[in-house]
């Protein structure tokens, strides 16, 4: 590589790792001063809503399901109730009458803690209560008019006169544990017809599990009749803006409509909630986001912009004659996002893992990589169901996959060692056409014709393994089956497999990203080389760009790659011990320019040789690497 390129490369690469750490201090230095705002006048809200401290919701007026004040005669004692399911603990609350918190008894927050995953807990309202909008929630104290180890009724009647009753009940028909019914009965009390509208149901709210979950893991979604599933993260309602002036503003909140409603909901990482009414129609969405702490850490958590994402899906908008009634049943699912059981719920629900929202490469990958991610995960729990750990079936199904394209990756070793054989000739071709790069391409493609040599033959299992990988690593985004499963040092293969902070540096020290990172080495470096020095530098400086992008991704990841550079590496040891392929021309191919610059000094010498004058320079060859004289021409020309 020469210096200009080399300078090229630090800058580019000093820029980036500038801009990181300039973005982190200002980051830092707008929260800190939103922070200190905050201190000196808690009335006023910080100028910049996307760094706002994180606090508790301020208390409201207590409102009935139509958006009314409550009269003071209400009671306000608030009664809560339980519902019991192998595998959910629901809490009841007759505030709003709603699922207050949904606590997932398998899945545990910790590893060695005894708290258990609890969604909603960072909502101040229950799941399945009536809102009018973002920020208009149905605070009024229902009446328990009964309640059982698997029903609960609540009933209450607004001051227009609709009379509500939500009953939540365990249907043991469900198809999954993680599923609760509501039936909503919505009666006309009054002496004049009324009419429902512009009324949601709360669908809940989803929020970061861990300060590296990523705001692309975090927001809501819908399937419509039609087929489309929509997603919108929490940075939907407020874009980061670069160097302080590019990116869209804050907006509160957004609403969407549908024509025919399916399906609706929010999630985090590895945990969703689905609101599913057993008849869609037509409906309006609204979605929104707030500051949440995570892991107790406050000042990580502004620094990050750690939001959380909330949703209500709109109920249908219908008159009641005085004494008629209507009865509305949703099914609410909250629980894990794993793909059998979201599978098995039906209407498409496995959507909810996200496999077809694959950044940069999914226009070119996106058709490929949800089937791949789909079969991968599969793959994994049957083959941990017969060796008994995730680390070892990740081993096991990179190995296969490996074998699988085995042939490939072997034609095109062959196809490389082939073409390192024309770096000679290569050589000559720039040197000669140094100053005309399109007949200098002509040339080339005609050496690749001649040799029968494919150019991109090398690059085939690299764009053959790219989609296995993104298909990966878009499934690990939301595997919750490889949450907390160990493997030798990692204690859980979904998170990074931090063995200690640097001293000094405050950086971790993860290993497997490390080892990925040798091994891509290693792998580049027995690999035939090809192209010219510039090129082969520039590949050797790929495993330290895919150490720094990987390197705070999921274990489970850093493992498949590794396995699958050990592997390519004992198959090329492999391939290098076979006999070196033959660099033939192809039968009744043309002569090549190497061939045809030769037999031209051959005859030129001869001629000279000859005495018959020898060759002028007018008419001379010029030879590998001869420059000519350019400039004594265009001299001659303008005189």
């Amino acid at each position: 590589m020469d210096r200009t390129s080399w300078i090229g490369v630090l800058v580019c690469l000093s820029l980036l790792f500038g801009w990181g750490w300039w973005n982190a201090k200002e980051t830092a230095k707008r929260a800190e001063e939103a922070r200190e705002r905050a201190l000196e006048n808690p009335v006023v809200e910080p100028a910049d809503p996307a760094v706002a401290e994180p606090t508790e919701k301020p208390s409201e007026p207590a409102t009935d399901a139509s958006g009314n004040p409550v009269s003071a005669t209400e009671p306000v004692e608030e009664k809560t109730a339980t519902l019991e399911t192998e595998k959910l603990s629901l809490e009841i609350t007759s505030r709003g009458a709603g699922i207050s918190l949904a606590k997932l008894k398998d899945h545990k927050r910790e590893i060695e803690g005894a708290d258990v995953i609890t969604i909603n807990e960072n909502a101040s309202h229950g799941i399945g209560a009536i809102s009018r909008g973002p920020g208009k929630f149905d605070t009024s104290n229902w009446e328990v008019t009964s309640s059982t180890p698997t029903e609960v009724t609540l009933t209450t009647k607004t001051q227009e006169g609709f009379e509500l009753t939500k009953t939540f009940r365990l249907d043991e028909t469900a198809a999954d544990p993680y599923v609760v019914t509501m039936d909503l009965r919505i009666a006309n009390g009054a002496s004049t017809p009324l009419l429902l509208e512009n009324r949601y149901l709360y669908a809940g709210s989803a929020a970061p599990l861990h300060l590296n979950e990523w705001s692309m893991q975090i927001g809501m979604f819908w399937y419509e009749g039609t087929g489309d599933f929509e997603y919108k993260t929490v940075d939907h309602y407020g874009g980061k803006k670069i160097l302080g002036v590019f990116g869209k503003n804050e907006i509160p909140s957004d609403k969407f409509s549908l024509p025919l409603l399916n399906w609706a909901g929010v999630n985090d990482q590895f945990f969703a909630t689905i609101v599913t009414p057993r008849e869609p129609y037509e409906a309006e969405l609204w979605g929104s986001r707030f500051p949440v702490i995570v892991e107790d850490d406050e000042a990580a958590s502004v620094k990050k912009r750690m939001f959380a994402a909330e949703a209500g899906v709109g109920l249908p908008g219908f008159s009641l004659n005085p004494g008629d009634a209507r009865t509305l049943t949703y099914d609410f699912y909250m629980g894990p996002k794993e793909f059998s059981r979201l599978k098995g719920l039906g209407e498409n629900k496995e959507r909810v893992m996200h496999y077809d929202e694959i950044p940069i490469f999914g226009w070119l990958f996106g058709w490929a990589i949800k089937p791949l991610a789909s079969w991968l995960i599969m793959g994994l729990v049957f083959l941990e169901g017969i060796v008994g750990n995730f680390g070892l079936a990740i081993i096991l199904i990179t190995i296969l996959i490996r074998l699988l394209i085995w042939p490939v990756y072997a034609k095109s070793a062959r196809s490389m060692k082939r073409m390192s054989k024309l770096t000679p000739m290569m050589k000559e071709l720039r040197e000669k056409y140094e100053d005309d790069p399109q007949k200098m391409n002509e040339e080339t493609m005609k050496l690749y014709r001649t040799y029968n040599i494919n150019p991109l033959g090398g690059c085939l299992p690299m764009f053959i393994q790219l989609p296995v990988f993104l298909a990966f690593y878009r499934m690990l985004w939301s595997a919750v089956e490889l949450r907390h499963e160990s493997f030798l040092w990692v204690d859980d293969l979904a998170m990074p497999d931090t063995m200690f902070m640097i001293p000094g540096l405050g950086i971790p020290f993860n290993l497997l990203p490390i080892l990925m990172g040798l091994t891509s080495f290693i792998q580049i470096a027995i690999t035939p080389k090809t192209g010219d020095k510039t090129q082969q530098m520039i590949f050797m400086l790929m495993p330290l760009i895919f150490l720094v992008i990987c390197y705070n991704f999921a274990a489970a990841l850093s493992l498949y790659w590794t396995t699958s550079n050990a592997f390519s590496i004992l198959q090329t040891w492999l391939m290098n011990k076979m006999p070196e392929p033959e660099l033939k021309k192809r039968a009744g191919g043309k002569k090549s320019f190497m061939q045809r610059m030769q037999e031209q000094a051959e005859a030129a010498q001869k001629a000279k040789g000859s005495g018959g004058g020898g060759v002028s320079s007018k008419d001379r060859t010029r030879m590998p690497g001869e420059k000519g004289d350019r400039h004594t021409k265009g001299k001659k020309k303008r005189r």
